[in-house]
């Protein structure tokens, strides 16, 4: 299977209050691409709910060189990279109109039983997913393990807007989560440079939710996403930050 490739136009609602996409937006724009690219692949939405399976996204890497401005039309190409036997990888490059790389990404999926939550195993179906080598790819994401609490936590109700198309706690909401807890004024002096994701639990409706965040160093942080009910890590992250260039 081929590259699936979109063109898009950068619009307003991508972006932030320095008129650049947010990492957010790029991130709903990718998996966008990926359920899309799936379905071509007849491995779809729909696909995989007529033998009561969905797709979990489990793991993320990205490397932002760039962020892509309010009116800019952005390629946004999407492969399979393979299986080894449970995660489906995919990876993904973003260009400009120079043909620029503003971002790689490389993402693990599992495919998970509906009822029983199961993870289904790929091992023969490697024809159906097959790797696709492309130079220039960031590596494959990796566990990233959740730190130690840091102390007191503040929990927050998970939303109806919060929701996706499975009735979980929507992939992109816990980034959106972390990145609001670190406030207008770090975010207006610094951007997202690498971002590593690994999801490790369900958030449902009804579940209260809190971030805690550490320095690992000068420029990165540790941060997870606590349930009160049961006190369980549901996903973990890595950010790396950057000077913002005025």
């Amino acid at each position: 299977m081929n590259k699936y490739t979109q063109q898009i136009a950068i619009g307003a609602y991508h972006t932030n209050q320095h008129a650049q996409a947010s990492v957010t937006s790029l991130f709903n724009v990718m998996l966008e691409a990926a359920w899309a690219h799936a379905q071509v692949m007849e491995w779809g939405y729909e696909d995989l709910k007529s033998n009561n399976m969905f797709w979990v996204l489990s793991r993320v890497y990205f490397e932002i060189e760039k962020y892509p401005e309010w009116q800019d039309q952005i390629t946004l190409n999407t492969w399979s990279s393979g299986t080894d036997g449970m995660y489906a990888y995919r990876e993904f490059i973003l260009e400009n109109e120079q043909q620029e790389v503003l971002l790689r990404a490389s993402t693990a999926w599992l495919i998970l039983n509906l009822e029983n939550r199961r993870i289904f195993r790929l091992r023969d179906l490697r024809n159906s997913f097959p790797r696709l080598e492309v130079p220039n790819v960031c590596r494959n994401p990796k566990r990233v393990k959740p730190h130690a609490r840091s102390g007191e936590l503040s929990f927050q109700p998970v939303l109806f807007s919060d929701l996706d198309v499975n009735k979980h706690f929507n992939s992109v909401k816990y980034l959106e989560r972390v990145l609001d807890g670190f406030g207008i004024d770090f975010l207006n002096t610094f951007e997202l440079a690498q971002l590593e994701v690994n999801y490790l639990k369900e958030g449902l409706a009804g579940d209260k939710l809190a971030v805690d965040t550490v320095p690992v160093s000068d420029s990165s942080y540790s941060s997870t996403i606590v349930r009160e009910s049961d006190g369980l890590e549901l996903c973990s992250l890595l950010t790396h930050w950057r000077q913002r260039q005025q």
